[in-house]
């Protein structure tokens, strides 16, 4: 195996073992052929109804008609669109081609729609049946809107391909229409040329094919047998990060392995699953155990199948030799290139505060600022933090990915809707969150605005806030709630608000997030042994002695 020493080539990795279904649109892949032509010196032949053709000249050649001696001069192509699907074939990627009917609809009820919406990528020819864009600028606005409003989290590449000369224009066409329909949610990028732009999770980009146009976009052309390597490129730039690229490995490891899975929970198991059912109360709660037992094989996929380092020494060098770090957030070091200083910080950590020359130590709080690129790194003093907050959330909490209704269990965070709106974190024990048959009431502790320590940073009213979790007596408190029918204590489906619970006192709290487990349980830890400490008769003289 090659070793991945760029974050370049271990992005296009990651993309490629993720990516795995392509479909090419285009009006002329099954074309017909006129009834007796043939090639000039070869006998008729009985006409067939469909072959292979592109819209590209390539070569001429002269054919004659068996009904006239007159001689007509064709454009033969030098390529066709089974030079794409076989180009992605190389790469283990499914690539359909798909013809519509001149009269078919590309709306959202359309199979041309469907078809593009459950494919990971999306090549479309720009001129469809001579309407200069008309239906495929319809479908790409459906696929982009669409998606963001079915599947907001599902990564999308829609390439045009084309052999119109100016690609600008098409490029102007589609984000404009765009633009009317979703302002907000178009961003351009200056390396681009104008010729690409990106949603929130969809990136479109022109290409052209081969022809005479403007230097300027001759960086944008491609030929067939080169457009599936151009595709993982763009791709890549939809996750290009390095966190990104491993979460892509992972998922495709996850894909490699289903049926392995699958098999695991064979159809034999089906009558002791039933059976831990039919014993277990309420009947629901045996569901619940499913996504547990499926996370627990992911865990062990990922442990078994991940390569070890996945980031290699290579990959940490290149990443920082092309990185454009924050020179006002970093240290400055005398005679240092401040890309190998950030190099040997993500290799030895705190002791690059030992690098000789070291004109401005460093706190540090000031040490996670090192790696941050301008934007990220305003000031050395107040340097923006939402980066690592960020990060910090996503390593603590539960990430929202659908509408399922919240239920209140340990490490459930909540605030308060009346007073001093203060937070609230459960700590509950998870088997007192279920099966309750009345009126129960449930342990909180208050997390405080954050001083000189923060313990959990949540996010909330589009910013981080950060939070100090003190387990003691005084801190706690005990609400108590009504149970549903399916015997937990569930948000409440009033009509106009979301996330809402409600007491016995019809008090309302705001649910904010959801600890992962082993957060959550660290905290109940923390809280019990606080309240467990024994008081003892014993020596005054002996009781100091030990705090020293």
């Amino acid at each position: 195996m090659n070793r991945i020493s760029t974050m370049e080539n271990f992005s296009r990795k990651a993309v490629e073992n993720f990516v795995q279904t392509v479909v090419f649109v285009d009006d002329k892949i099954y074309a017909p052929i006129p009834t007796g032509i043939v090639l000039e010196g070869k006998k008729a032949s009985a006409p067939k109804t469909r072959k292979a053709s592109i819209k590209s000249a390539g070569k001429s050649v002269t054919i004659s008609s068996p009904l006239s001696t007159k001689k007509i001069e064709v454009d033969i192509p030098q390529y066709s669109p089974h030079d794409i699907q076989a180009s992605f074939a190389k790469k283990r990627i499914v690539c359909s081609l798909h013809q519509p009917k001149k009269a078919d609809s590309v709306g959202i009820a359309s199979n041309t729609y469907k078809l593009c919406a459950a494919a990971d990528i999306v090549i479309v020819d720009w001129d469809l049946f001579g309407d200069a864009g008309i239906k495929a600028k319809e479908l790409i606005e459906n696929l982009v809107i669409q998606s963001l409003k079915e599947y907001p989290h599902q990564l999308r590449l829609v390439l045009i391909y084309t052999d119109t000369p100016n690609l600008f224009d098409i490029a102007d066409q589609v984000s404009e229409g765009l633009a009317e329909k979703i302002p907000e949610e178009i961003s351009y990028k200056d390396t681009d040329l104008g010729l690409a732009f990106h949603t929130s999770n969809a990136r479109v980009v022109v290409l052209g094919k081969p022809t005479e146009r403007l230097e300027r976009f001759k960086d944008f052309e491609v030929v067939e047998t080169e457009l599936a390597n151009r595709t993982i490129i763009e791709f890549c730039k939809l996750a290009d990060g390095m966190l990104q690229c491993g979460i892509l490995l992972g998922l495709s490891k996850i894909r490699s392995q289903s049926r392995k899975i699958i098999t695991k929970f064979h159809s034999g198991l089906d009558a002791a699953f039933l059976t831990h059912r039919a014993l277990s109360l309420p009947h629901e709660e045996a569901f619940n155990h499913i996504p547990a037992l499926l996370v627990a094989e992911i865990e062990a996929i990922l442990d078994d199948n991940q390569d070890t380092p996945l980031i290699n020494d290579s990959i940490l060098k290149d990443w920082c030799n092309n990185r454009v770090f924050g020179q006002n957030a970093t240290a400055k070091v005398e005679g240092v290139d401040i890309s190998d200083f950030a190099y040997s910080f993500c290799q030895s950590g705190e002791e690059v505060l030992k690098t000789p020359g070291l004109q401005q130590m460093p706190s540090k709080k000031q040490l996670q600022y090192i790696l941050c690129p301008d934007d990220e790194a305003q000031n050395p003093v107040t340097p923006d933090i939402s980066s690592m907050s960020e990060l910090a959330v996503i390593m603590s909490q539960n990430t929202p990915y659908g509408n399922q209704r919240k239920i209140l269990k340990l490490g459930t965070i909540l605030k308060e809707c009346f007073g001093q709106k203060r937070y609230l974190l459960c700590l509950q024990p998870l088997c007192d969150c279920v099966r309750l048959t009345g009126k129960a009431p449930f342990l909180f502790c208050f997390l405080e605005d954050a001083g000189d320590k923060t313990t959990h940073i949540i996010y909330v009213d589009n910013k981080h806030c950060e939070l100090t979790f003190k387990p003691t007596k005084e801190n706690r408190r005990t609400i108590v709630f009504v149970p549903n029918h399916q015997q937990a204590v569930a948000e409440r489906q009033d009509e106009g608000k979301t996330n809402i619970f409600r007491d016995e006192e019809n008090n309302e709290y705001q649910w904010i997030s959801q600890l992962k487990p082993e957060h959550g349980q660290q905290a109940a830890e923390k809280f019990a042994r606080e309240i467990s400490r024994v008081g003892l008769t014993e020596s005054e003289w002996l009781h100091r002695g030990a705090k020293k």
